[in-house]
């Protein structure tokens, strides 16, 4: 029991290691490279290495924002009037003036003006010369107000027409136009020229708010420029300029060199991988169960997954994504192991190679519907002559999907959608015919238990069975009734038909190491008659073990010597059992003597083969013991509770309420075996029922006789 359970808990830690791989595997397929099917790593520079055209209506947000940018840097200076300027102007020239005045009236007799006037440091840095200074004191007071007044009006005029930091030269030209037009001599004018030019300060400065707003009215006032679907971007062989590298950027034509971008998508695909593969692994825990793969299947799953995640990593960068298989893995996975499983694990993987691809729901879209319709309609190709029909099923679906999908989210036809979804249905078909052709691969590498190869098992000319059917002809003529049972009874519960009708075909081969133990190969004489009861109950329950060393040498799978190995699970071989009780005593008989060595049925097809080859022993003895069908009805359903209160059901995953199913699968069976007949009649009645025609005919040529004369 500890080995068992030791090796059950390697094989779990085992799942566990290969979900680890297989996620490594993931986040560098999609990590490593460019994201996305058509993203190329370009520069501005670069020769176009091929045709690049809009997938879908978009805005140019790099030429839009060139034109706002334009258009708010068409806004000129907007200025406001500074009064204080025109304030400190003023009081500067009229200051000027006043501090001359005050030197006036402070000279004595004998000062020298000029000299006065440089020790007195005037506020306005202005250089006066003799002559102008001369000038001035030789005015009366009166004159000098006025000229100060003249002075001031030449400022306050220029000022009020608003003069900028630009036009500051052209304000003192038009200070010494204003100063000619007064009639002060010539002295006086240089002088007033002087001092206005010095106090003259721009009084319009750059209103900051004003232009910003203009500028923002600009910018909404160019629309956006709209990069139409199907519109050329660039061309094979031109080369990219910086406008061309913005655009194909923001379609996401090519990839973008901004480091933190790829890194940004790469922490995101890694959240992804990790919540998905997350979720099947709580799947597969949670439901444990019920979800149970087997160890093969397992590999199968992982190395399907790998195969088909490397092969999109391949194909990323082809023009259509309808050239890769999408389909096949649905397709494996669904022969392989089963459609439920291939409907789940297909969500799983699409997503995943929507990553690795392009990451649109276009593709996503499209890589559901058909993975979706391959895991259904390869179930069919286990008949050779539905091959052809659901190929050309797939190449319809796939071109159909691939269609409307681009209709749908391209919103419009275009001729290259056309083109995909033709090469959408190629992909079809082609992933049909690898699907199937690849079946001996994974029967020989994965001992995969293929519909196909459990087919084969069951074609009468199979070496063992063939042996079988020579050897031990009632064993086998047992063996196919058993199958017919099994094989109905399994389709009404929705379990593995072929494996059921396969198991139940070899579950007796190991009757071939002594047939004539067995009593549907006996014609007469019984040899148990001269055993003792141990002795026949070793020979009958060796039978199982027999079975599996013999079709080892034959190479039969695995999964069809769990049915020889389970088929009779530790059932007690009640006949000797009873008659060593008869014969020796209940004190004296071991009953674990005559019980099979096990063990009990691990599945749902290997435990109704052991009902199955229970049911039809008994009823074909009672029917030969004069019993009708209705009579052993009942007794069915107690052979069958007998096996579940024995506890040889405890481990196949049967339900209650499927053992009622069961129950009539196999009298369905039986009825149409055994159904009533209608009675063959006996010579004598046949010999009366001529004399009688006969007879007839005479009477009637008599009576067309005496018509005639009559007439």
């Amino acid at each position: 029991m500890v080995k068992k359970t030791k090796e059950v808990g390697i094989r779990h830690y085992s799942q566990w290691i290969l979900l680890a791989i297989a996620f490594i595997v993931t986040i560098l397929c999609i990590g490593i490279g460019p994201y996305g099917q058509k993203k190329e790593i370009v520069q501005v520079g670069d020769v176009a290495t091929r045709r690049y055209v809009a997938v879908r209506d978009t805005v140019d947000e790099a030429t839009t924002e060139k034109l706002r940018s334009a258009a708010a840097n068409s806004v000129g200076p907007i200025y406001k009037n500074d009064i204080v300027v025109e304030e400190n102007s003023t009081k500067q020239v009229n200051d000027v003036f006043q501090e001359l005045n005050d030197v006036i009236l402070g000279m004595n007799d004998g000062d020298d003006f000029h000299q006065k006037v440089q020790e007195a440091s005037l506020n306005l840095p202005v250089v006066l010369s003799s002559r102008h200074l001369s000038a001035y004191q030789a005015m009366p007071y009166s004159n000098r107000i006025l000229f100060a007044k003249d002075c001031v009006g030449i400022l306050n005029q220029i000022y009020s027409e608003g003069l900028s930091a630009d036009e500051l030269e052209e304000g003192k030209a038009q200070v010494k136009t204003g100063v000619d037009e007064t009639d002060w001599s010539n002295d006086l004018k240089g002088m007033a020229y002087t001092i206005v030019s010095a106090a003259l300060d721009p009084n319009l400065v750059l209103d900051e708010e004003a232009m910003e707003a203009a500028r923002e009215e600009k910018r909404q006032e160019v629309n956006h420029v709209q990069i139409r679907k199907n519109q050329k971007i660039v061309d094979e062989g031109e080369i990219i300029t910086q406008d061309i590298y913005d655009r194909l950027v923001s379609l996401k034509l090519i990839g973008d060199t901004d480091k933190n971008g790829s890194l940004l998508l790469f922490l995101g695909s890694l959240v992804i991988i990790l919540l998905l593969f997350g979720a099947v692994g709580l799947f597969f825990f949670w439901n444990k169960g019920t979800v149970v793969l087997k160890k093969n299947e397992v590999r199968m799953l992982f190395t399907v997954y790998i195969i088909m995640v490397l092969l999109c990593k391949a194909m990323a960068l082809l023009p259509y994504y309808s050239l890769i298989p999408l389909s096949l893995f649905a397709m494996l996975i669904s022969i392989l192991i089963g459609r439920r499983m291939a409907l789940l694990m297909n969500c799983f993987f699409c997503i995943v190679a929507c990553m690795i691809f392009s990451g649109e729901a276009e593709f996503l879209t499209y890589a559901l519907i058909s993975g979706s319709f391959g895991a259904l309609m390869i179930q069919k190709t286990e008949r050779r002559a539905h091959m052809v029909p659901v190929a050309v099923g797939m190449a319809v679906v796939n071109f159909v999907a691939m269609f409307a999908v681009g209709l749908f989210f391209r919103e419009g036809y275009a001729t290259e959608l056309v083109i995909a979804s033709g090469l959408g249905a190629l992909m079809g078909l082609i992933s049909v015919v690898i699907a199937v052709g690849s079946l001996p691969f994974w029967e020989g590498v994965f001992e995969a238990n293929t519909p196909l190869r459990l087919l084969e098992l069951t074609n009468p000319n199979n070496e063992l069975l063939r042996r079988l059917m020579i050897e031990a002809p009632g064993t086998y003529h047992h063996s196919l009734i058993v199958a017919n049972l099994a094989e109905t009874a399994v389709y009404e519960i929705g379990g593995n038909t072929a494996l059921a009708r396969a198991g139940a075909y070899y579950h007796d081969v190991g009757k071939l190491k002594s047939p004539l133990h067995f009593a549907e190969n006996q014609s007469g004489q019984n040899p148990h008659d001269n055993l003792e009861p141990k002795d026949s109950a070793r020979i009958i329950t060796q039978h199982t073990k027999a079975g599996v060393d013999l079709a080892m040498e034959y190479g039969i799978p695995k999964v069809v010597l769990n049915f020889m190995r389970e088929h009779q699970g530790t059932s007690l071989v009640k006949y000797f059992y009873f008659k060593a009780l008869q014969m020796y005593g209940a004190e004296n008989v071991v009953e674990a003597d005559y019980r099979y060595d096990g063990p009990i049925p691990s599945s749902r097809e290997s435990a109704v083969v052991m009902l199955a080859d229970t049911v039809e022993a008994a009823v074909r003895a009672m029917l030969g013991g004069g019993k009708t069908l209705d009579e052993v009805e009942d007794f069915i359903k107690g052979l069958i509770k007998d096996k579940l209160d024995d506890g040889q059901l405890n481990r196949s995953g049967l339900a209650i309420h499927e053992l009622e199913i069961i129950r009539k699968a196999f009298l369905k069976v039986f009825h149409g075996m055994y159904h009533e007949r209608v009675s063959y009649p006996q010579k004598e009645e046949i010999e009366a029922a001529s004399r009688k025609a006969e007879l007839g005919k005479e009477e009637k040529n008599s009576d067309n006789t005496d018509r005639q004369s009559y007439r």
